[in-house]
């Protein structure tokens, strides 16, 4: 693709010159000496040693939420695991007021400059955030953002050199002093794909990036099912009518029901005649299994969706074999 120039119109889709508006925002670049520099160099590995101080409660709810990610390939799994790490320091609050990150910022504020400690206040609403890459070249990216639909047009850094025009990234975009830049977390996800995913999370009850922030866990759930049977399901019909029948209070419950539907639909292709049957199976899956669901009997839940207590004990061993 050809080089921005300075005349042409700006990606980001203002309707103005790029001179005129994204390139006049890359340009005003915070200005650092060298001891506010290296405090920048040495940010997040200081914040990976604090967080270490977390790691009785940290460790298991990790490991326990990267096992969904053990049959993809090394390097997506990989990929999937540092996303996911950096989601549970910088959004997951573990039961607790806030996020580690902000622990950290809150700590430590008084131990910077003022003016880098202005700075670092930009870190405090930092979340993962769904892209589609309106434009690159060699030096920049122009991203719209897939839940707020604004645009923006951001210097291409060296972690972000493969990503082309037309696919969708996932991932931190971070306050640097040279501006927002992709990190080496960013996962690039192809067009169709990247389709699939968004519409994937909008069933699921993931409509707002309030909820892709909060649920992002389930969200990587989701696509690692994506990527391990494929963007396209044969009973995507049938899967969408028994989420929207499916009557959890929670959103979280939702999203995780959403994940194991989809897999469970998609590896075993079961014959479904009447949805109900499987919304409430997921309704008693949920309650069995997730934490912040209260326990439903099978009667009830029959009464409820108006099926059999027997459909749903079948369906919920199929479900969980």
């Amino acid at each position: 693709m050809a080089a921005l120039k300075r005349n042409d119109p700006c990606p980001c889709g203002s309707g103005k010159k790029y001179k005129k508006c994204c390139l006049k925002k890359l340009e005003t670049k915070s200005r650092f000496d060298q001891a506010e520099l290296r405090a920048f160099n040495e940010l997040l590995p200081r914040i990976f040693d604090y967080s270490k101080q977390y790691d009785e409660v940290l460790k298991p709810a990790y490991e326990a939420k990267i096992a969904s990610f053990e049959t993809l390939s090394v390097p997506d799994a990989r990929a999937f695991s540092q996303l996911l790490f950096h989601w549970m320091l910088f959004n997951w609050k573990g039961g607790e007021k806030q996020a580690i990150l902000d622990d950290y910022l809150e700590e430590h504020r008084d131990n910077y400059t003022k003016n880098f400690a202005e700075f670092l206040d930009n870190w405090k609403g930092i979340e993962p955030r769904l892209f589609y890459v309106v434009h690159s070249d060699s030096d920049y990216l122009a991203l719209k953002d897939m839940w707020s639909e604004k645009s923006q047009t951001i210097q291409k850094t060296p972690v972000a050199d493969t990503i082309g025009a037309e696919q969708y990234v996932i991932g931190y975009l971070y306050h640097t002093p040279d501006g927002p830049a992709l990190g080496s977390d960013a996962i690039e996800l192809p067009p169709k794909l990247g389709e699939a995913f968004q519409k994937a999370c909008k069933t699921a009850s993931v409509k707002k990036q309030k909820h892709f922030t909060k649920h992002f866990d389930q969200v990587l759930q989701l696509l690692a099912v994506l990527i391990e049977h494929g963007a396209a399901l044969k009973q995507e019909k049938e899967y969408e009518e028994i989420l929207e029948k499916l009557d959890l209070d929670s959103k979280n419950s939702h999203a995780a029901a959403a994940v194991v539907l989809r897999k469970f639909l998609a590896a075993n292709e079961p014959r479904i005649t009447k949805t109900e049957a499987f919304a409430a199976t997921l309704e008693y899956w949920a309650g069995q299994t997730l934490s912040h669901e209260e326990p439903r009997s099978q009667r009830g839940l029959a009464k409820k969706y108006g099926v059999s207590p027997s459909t749903i004990a079948a369906k919920y061993k199929q479900l969980t074999a």
